[in-house]
């Protein structure tokens, strides 16, 4: 019986996989307890229950948005690696077949094509955390 792993199948692989382990770690992480004296009492009035967020001034914004950027910049690149990897199991398991050869090359193209998207989306965030001065 020969076993046939698509890109598809191995993704839904992932996130099922992703998934359970989420179901299984995050209740032992999840330790809450209410604090002693209780949650306490709504506040009544004209009483402002509002409070300052974490961006408080242009620093603290472009800070936050470059961060955001370079979390997405490294999923990107761990996308770009691991679609790599995919490709070097293609080419091992072509068997001489040059749809599947080209198929394979095309992937690693497109897997290079993102690490250099990594790549110059650090650069960028190097380059603007420098000029911004943050």
């Amino acid at each position: 019986m020969k076993l046939s792993l698509t890109l598809p199948s191995a993704i839904a692989f992932v996130v099922v996989a992703m998934v359970a382990v989420a179901f299984v770690a995050v209740p032992m992480m999840v330790g809450a307890q209410a604090p002693s004296g209780g949650i306490g009492t709504a506040p009544t009035g004209g009483v402002n229950i509002g409070s300052t967020g974490a961006v408080t001034g242009t620093g603290e914004l472009v800070n936050l948005i470059l961060g955001l950027i370079n979390w997405v910049a490294w999923f990107v690149a761990l996308v770009a690696v691991l679609f790599g990897l995919y490709s070097g199991v293609l080419f091992i398991t072509a068997g001489g077949d040059d749809e599947k050869v080209t198929k394979a090359k095309n992937i690693l193209l497109y897997a290079i094509v993102g690490i250099v998207v990594a790549i110059l989306a650090f650069s960028i965030v190097s380059i603007s955390r420098s000029i911004a001065g943050v």
